[in-house]
């Protein structure tokens, strides 16, 4: 049974005990079914149509996800009466991490099955519903999501988009532009935001593409992800009918921020086929590549780059599935209390939007590391269009932009813990008091069990916490009211926090695994990893800390900033070489395949 107390952001005040999260391993058979079917839909009607799809030939796209619907690829997490196959929130997750693979294809079926179609999902009344979903279920409807304009980014609520109330009282009328809008150029319905009037916050309406009004630029010329449909719409006096406006009147913002959170977690794991076909491709390029009379494989270099690209990519499976575990049980639990099913996911989404930024800032940057690397283990072959890393390396690049950069969710980290704080929620303000009484004794030497092999880890993961407690309290007792105006200190401090977050939970994994199939090499990973985040974690600590304190006050706080991440020393060249043999001898980097 999962642990169903824990609340998001609050790992980092409590201890997790391996059995109590969920990792990849646990997914059953009939989900790695579903994996397989899925992978094979790909292989048959994705992957060979890759030229054709970054051509952008004329009604391909909506054809293939069209084929997705008839597999039932478009409603997972859609209940039956939709058309829906009402699964778990991790097995939509684990589809689109396998659908992760196909870039510009991956691209459009998030932004259909994600942001298209769940606020009509969560917030549309049965009417809207009943009209709407099953054909955006099925794919004989495809839908977009219009929010982002010229003037209004990351400030959503800027939006210059305009509804007033018609003579007769029975359409809104719509006027304004919207930029960016991904599956606008086949999209047969649009959910659009603009202010009704003179509001404060923005409401939001389902418009069809065929109604009076509606125009658009031609295809935008993208760096990347080229295959994906994405468009400028204009509206122009555009009459809606009142019947369309989704949700409450100025709730268009709470939809917008809600539906983010689950695009951020999904952003996440849909990265992870990317990662690990790169992974593949550069070990079986590097074991077929010879220089010097050997394959390239047996280069310590090489190791490297291919242990450093494995170790991050097993950390961010480890937390977007734990994380998707987590929102899965506070809706089970919500649901008990008797809330609907809706409601249960929106609260418990909500609850884990830290998690959910934590897992896309990872992951996103962890695809720009892995596809850079796999350039590199090419060499002048992976400048090349001939093979998979050039295209890769475009359409990495927009993971760290697309649903909320990694800056404003870095920021948003730090603001929703705050807030928490702030309202006793979290207590980690307590917390942090705490450890600073604990700086004021005698230290203690660690004490673990020499019989367990992660003990050491998790004593080292209760010491990081204090570390991140004392220079998160510091900062906020200091700044008090103001530290939102100070964006480079609370990065610094979110970044300590993502790589405990994942190091935590690579840890968790490998303890699991390793109960069940003792293996050497998740000693290796466990090892590589607290190399890895402490390193970044003191890093980001001393950065905060020299960015506003001097004196005195700076040596006490960087004193322990290094009492809480000292660790002793581990041979990483060792450690990466076998985990990198691992895997170069497996010829691969799989989910399921990993041991």
């Amino acid at each position: 049974m999962y642990n169903e107390s824990i609340i998001g952001g609050e790992f980092l005040i409590k201890e997790s005990n391996p059995e109590n999260i969920f990792i990849p391993e646990d997914f059953n058979e009939e989900q790695k079914m579903m994996a397989d079917a899925c992978q094979d839909f790909l292989e048959k009607e994705i992957i060979p149509k890759t030229e054709e799809v970054e051509k952008c030939k004329p009604g391909l796209m909506s054809n293939l996800l069209k084929k997705s619907g008839d597999l039932g690829l478009l409603g997972l997490s859609i209940s039956e009466e939709f058309g829906g196959m009402n699964m778990t929130f991790n097995t939509s997750m684990l589809i689109a991490d396998v659908i992760g693979i196909t870039g510009s294809f991956s691209t459009a079926y998030g932004a259909h099955t994600g942001i298209a179609t769940l606020p009509l999902y969560f917030y549309g009344t049965d009417v809207q519903k009943k009209k709407y979903l099953p054909g955006l279920v099925s794919g004989d409807i495809m839908g977009a999501y219009c929010l982002t304009e010229p003037d209004s980014g990351s400030d959503a609520n800027a939006a210059k988009s305009r509804a007033v109330l018609s003579k007769n009282k029975k359409s809104y009328i719509i006027n304004g532009q919207k930029m960016w809008i991904t599956n606008g150029g086949f999209a047969d319905l649009l959910t659009v935001f603009a202010k009704i009037d003179n509001d404060k916050y923005l409401s939001a309406f389902l418009i069809e593409k065929d109604f009076s009004g509606i125009t658009m630029n031609e295809e935008e010329n993208k760096l990347g992800i080229k295959g994906s449909s994405t468009r400028q719409i204009f509206f122009n006096n555009v009459f809606v009918p009142i019947e369309n406006l989704l949700g409450q009147r100025e709730e268009g913002f709470k939809i917008a921020l809600n539906i983010l959170n689950i695009g951020r977690i999904k952003l996440g794991v849909g990265v992870l086929g990317g990662c690990r076909a790169v992974i593949s491709s550069s070990i079986q390029y590097s074991n077929e590549r010879i220089q010097f009379g050997v394959p390239i494989s047996s280069f310590g270099a090489i190791k490297n780059k291919i242990a450093q690209m494995v170790v991050k990519t097993f950390s961010c499976e480890a937390i977007t599935y734990r994380a998707g575990q987590e929102i899965e049980n506070k809706v089970i639990e919500f649901e008990k209390e008797g809330l609907s099913k809706n409601k249960s996911e929106l609260k418990a989404l909500e609850l884990f939007s830290v998690e959910c930024a934590i897992c896309k800032v990872y992951a996103s940057e962890i695809l720009d590391y892995v596809v850079d690397e796999g350039v590199q283990i090419y060499g002048g072959m992976g400048f090349s269009e001939e093979v998979p890393m050039a295209r890769a390396y475009r359409d990495a690049r927009i993971s760290r932009i697309y649903e909320g950069t990694s800056e404003i969710n870095r920021l948003l980290i730090l603001g929703i813990l705050l807030k928490r704080s702030v309202k006793n929620e979290i207590n980690l303000f307590n917390e942090s008091k705490k450890v600073l009484n604990e700086l004021m004794s005698v230290p203690t030497f660690e004490d673990y069990d020499i019989n367990n092999n992660f003990s050491k880890y998790y004593n080292h993961i209760k010491k990081i916490k204090k570390g991140i407690l004392i220079i998160f309290g510091n900062a906020a007792l200091h700044f008090k009211n103001k530290i939102n105006e100070e964006q480079e200190i609370l990065m610094n401090i979110s970044d300590m926090i993502i790589e405990l977050y994942a190091f935590e939970s690579l840890v968790l994994r490998t303890n699991k695994i390793y109960l069940n199939q003792p293996n050497a090499i998740l000693l290796e990973l466990a090892q590589a990893s607290m190399y890895e985040s402490t390193k970044n974690i003191y890093s980001s600590g001393f950065e905060a800390s020299c960015s506003y304190l001097e004196g005195e006050e700076l040596n006490f706080i960087l004193s322990a900033l290094k009492r809480y991440t000292n660790y002793n020393p581990i041979n990483l060249k060792d450690c990466r070489r076998k985990i990198a043999d691992h895997f170069i001898k497996k010829g691969n980097y799989k989910l399921f395949n990993l041991l």
